[in-house]
């Protein structure tokens, strides 16, 4: 008669573990040890955890689409995009938009990591801005010396691995503080936007469509006529 125990290093079993088990005789037969290995084939156990967050590199890349794409350019997109934040700065009345010339080619980089802390960078093309009366100003193309410059800013974005988070309504007021799911989140909007060169273009024709100032449709005129023949 046999009777069937488990060794002591078998009560628990991880990833890639054998466990032995003993086959003893009783006192009344001739003791037989038999030792038999057993793979402990349990994917649930010993895997590395994973991270269900989206890395900070591809939030900001979320965010520059939207953005670039005249996503922040009215209240309500404004509005819409302070899930990007912890907490959002309101919607300027007045703002300044800055002109690049094609943010889908920007290169976007993680250049600094914590365990809850990222630092983001973009390099984009900024070729003027357009201020509330629809001016528009080119970038300088030469720095201090005189030097040349082909190509900027470099933008940095901060982002935390948070829990907490301040939204804002629609109409404008700033939610109590709320829990949401663990993720990285942008520290800092600012007030100011970032666009295409085509969604500036459009931007500056509709604004002009609405607006009764002869002065201000004057600006409109010049930015369009500048922004339509960039090099």
């Amino acid at each position: 008669m046999y009777l069937l125990t488990k060794s002591a290093r078998a009560s628990t079993l991880w990833w890639g573990e054998t466990a032995v088990i003993r086959l003893e005789a009783t006192s009344t037969m001739p003791r037989i040890l038999t030792l038999l290995l057993i793979t402990a084939i349990n994917p649930c156990l010993g895997q590395a955890p994973t991270s269900p967050q989206k890395a900070p590199s591809r939030v900001i890349e979320d965010f520059w689409n939207i953005e670039t794409s005249g996503g922040r350019l009215t209240s309500e997109g404004w509005y819409g995009t302070s899930g990007f934040f912890i907490r959002s700065d309101l919607s300027p009345r007045r703002r300044i938009i800055n002109v690049i010339r094609n943010g889908r080619i920007d290169a976007i980089e993680e250049t600094a990591r914590t365990a809850t802390w990222a630092e983001v960078s973009i390099t984009t093309d900024r070729v003027g801005q357009i201020d509330s009366l629809l001016r528009f100003t080119p970038s300088p193309t030469r720095g201090p010396g005189g030097v040349m410059l082909l190509k900027g800013p470099v933008l940095t974005f901060n982002l935390v691995l948070t829990e907490k988070q301040w939204k804002i309504n629609k109409d404008g007021r700033r939610e109590t503080e709320s829990v949401v799911p663990l993720q990285w989140l942008i520290t800092c909007g600012g007030d100011t936007a970032w666009i295409n060169v085509e969604t500036a273009i459009t931007y500056v024709k509709d604004q002009e469509a609405k607006i009764k100032d002869p002065d201000v449709r004057t600006n409109a005129e010049k930015t369009l006529k500048y922004l339509t023949h960039l090099p």
